[in-house]
């Protein structure tokens, strides 16, 4: 009889426990999708704005070989801004407002070079090392872009391709 007993138990024992020891995926599966949502959901409104620049070559480089002409240069000082001439010297100083930067002087003076120049593409900026990084993304934009007076959200394009050096001393 004690048996007996022993199969019933064992017999209970399997019925109560059958199907139990598989593994309950369904609140993984619940987190997953909530998750890949709010991924999704995020990814919709976070847009960056990449700018390439060219950054200047190494001093070992050799130089390049590049045609006669004007090499646009916009040296940006604590007092002022310098538009220079890589070969021949300095264009134009610029100096500072009373609200800081001239920088409505350097696009008239900018956008006077390019109607000269219109086949120019490249600038070098060259801030010096006390120069904020707020300043220097200004004188970019001036130098990259300017606002025309007939459209209030149009904008031509100066010299695009901008490249970044230190200023010299």
């Amino acid at each position: 009889m004690k048996s007996k007993s022993i199969g019933r138990v064992r017999r209970n024992h399997d019925r109560y426990h059958h199907g139990r020891d598989d593994l309950n995926i369904v609140p993984m599966i619940d987190m997953m999708v909530i998750l890949v949502f709010f991924l999704i959901f995020t990814a919709v409104f976070s847009k960056t704005n990449i700018l390439q620049l060219n950054l200047p070559a190494s001093s070992t480089a050799a130089p390049l070989d590049l045609p006669k002409g004007l090499k646009l240069e916009v040296i940006i000082r604590p007092d002022d801004l310098v538009i220079n001439d890589r070969n021949s010297g300095p264009l134009k100083t610029l100096p500072n407002t009373a609200a800081g930067l001239d920088l409505d002087g350097l696009s008239e003076f900018i956008r006077r070079v390019k109607s000269q120049f219109p086949d120019m593409t490249d600038a070098t900026i060259l801030p010096s090392p006390a120069t904020s990084y707020d300043t220097l993304i200004q004188v970019m934009d001036t130098v990259r872009v300017y606002q025309l007076p007939v459209a209030p959200f149009s904008k031509a394009e100066l010299f695009p391709d901008i490249a970044i050096a230190d200023a010299p001393t």
